[in-house]
């Protein structure tokens, strides 16, 4: 499923927290004194101080690397003697997750602190008074707030108020082959113009430019929303998350024509139609395709000891349209496990401190060289743990002007998949005035 794999797709890079065991040492035990010798004390001053029992929920799956990283955190942070709460943790299938987590709410019972995703998914509990915003102890601590990544709070913050904490990002790019693009005198396109250059060249060499497999809707659809946004800026679709937008924006009217335009020129494989995200990966990986446009998660695959392009693939910014309101440095992604607190929390401010291990330097660096996610935070990773394209991918987002989210992730399930299918019936023929009017009927019947 598509969404699990954007969660786990991967760049390289999220911090990876150094577990600190403390080790019991052995000391040499003086003769007890006597128990006339002992002062006396109260049974209340000799018990020690509970302390509060916090939970939280998240969904990290069981082969998810990023669980042995939160063992790890959760024993360092449980054995602080700074903070007067410990933490327990319940991993919750994805697909029982919200109805799990919603229930606890509804019962007054939410966890102190849980994950949630970004964009329209946060703001739901943000614009119902379920989460805490954050703003205050960002700005008492602004070293811990300079830590993140530039853009990192964009999809977290509602009306200036931030209501999470990104651990991690997965985030979609353009591949391509350096082989390919040196043999044939080839620059990475940097504008539409310079893209369909490249796409012709190629086609007169019997290459294929561009790798696609649309028989998974997510996967033609993630290409058209780089292009949207090319096109239109942030707006357009930011207006359709608030309920106030359309379909019907030209960005979204050009933005078929364009996917039209590239399949005319041949820039996809012959029966890209019948191709599956599997197989345009493997094309890739195999050197038959001169680019791919998917997600980080693809990079483990691409650098594996049997792909062909893992010493010459590199990655480049999609490129910009002439007159476009996009920045070539705003990039398609999410920051995928966001940890929020509860606005019922029992102690706000140890929730906070558990908040902020989560964006210490030695837990970024784990999630980025052990669990191969892209980091949220400016750490810097050991070169020989990571694929050199990890950080390649990293070094390029690290001048990230802003993200926009996945479609189906930031409108849900419903209508993002129908624009899922509104794009794959565009790519076999249908008008895009016809495909954005239906689907903006679609949307306004289960918005």
């Amino acid at each position: 499923m598509k969404k699990v794999k954007r969660l786990s797709a991967s760049i390289t890079t999220i911090f990876a927290l150094t577990a600190v065991l403390s080790a019991c040492g052995t000391e040499k035990v003086s003769e007890a004194p006597k128990a006339s010798d002992a002062p006396k004390v109260t049974e209340a001053a000799a018990k020690p101080k509970d302390k509060i029992k916090m939970k939280e929920f998240d969904w990290l799956e069981p082969e998810n690397k990023g669980i042995n990283i939160q063992k790890d955190l959760l024993a360092e942070f449980n054995a602080r003697t700074d903070v007067n709460a410990t933490f327990e943790v319940s991993h919750l299938p994805s697909t029982a997750f919200y109805p799990k987590l919603n229930a606890q709410i509804a019962g007054n019972e939410a966890p102190d602190v849980f994950t949630l995703h970004a964009a329209g998914k946060l703001k739901t509990y943000a614009d119902s008074g379920k989460v805490l915003a954050l703003n205050e102890y960002l700005d008492k601590d602004p070293a811990w707030k300079d830590r993140f990544i530039s853009g990192a709070f964009n999809l977290l913050t509602f009306n200036d108020k931030i209501y999470g904490v990104p651990v991690n990002f997965a985030a979609a790019t353009m591949y391509y082959n350096k082989d390919i693009f040196k043999k044939y005198n080839l620059e990475v396109p940097k504008t539409y113009d310079e893209l369909k250059h490249v796409i012709d060249v190629l086609v007169k060499n019997k290459v294929t430019p561009i790798a696609m497999g649309a028989k998974d809707a997510w996967v033609s659809a993630l290409f058209s929303e780089f292009v949207a946004n090319r096109i239109g800026g942030d707006a357009p679709f930011n207006a359709l998350m608030e309920g106030k937008g359309t379909w019907l924006d030209p960005s979204y009217i050009e933005t078929g024509r364009v996917l039209q335009e590239l399949t005319k020129m041949k820039a996809f494989p012959e029966g890209f139609l019948s191709i599956d995200n599997s197989a345009m990966t493997s094309m890739f990986q195999n050197g038959q395709a001169a680019m791919m446009v998917t997600g980080s998660w693809a990079i483990n695959t691409l650098v594996n000891t049997d792909s062909k392009v893992k010493d010459v693939v590199g990655i480049a910014k999609f490129p910009t349209f002439p007159n476009g309101k996009g920045d070539i440095d705003t990039w398609l992604g999410q920051p995928a496990f966001n940890l929020v607190i509860s606005s019922t929390a029992k102690d706000k401010e140890a929730a906070v401190k558990y908040l902020k291990v989560w964006s210490e330097d030695k837990t970024q660096k784990r999630v980025g060289e052990e669990q191969g996610d892209i980091p949220a935070t400016k750490v810097t990773l050991d070169p020989a743990k990571v694929p050199a394209l990890s950080k390649e991918l990293k070094d390029q987002m690290s001048t990230m002007k802003g993200m926009f989210i996945f479609y189906d992730v930031g409108l849900g399930a419903k209508i993002g998949d129908e624009y899922n299918n509104t794009i794959q019936s565009i790519l076999a023929g249908k008008s895009p005035e016809d495909a954005f009017k239906s689907l903006q009927a679609y949307t306004e019947k289960n918005r």
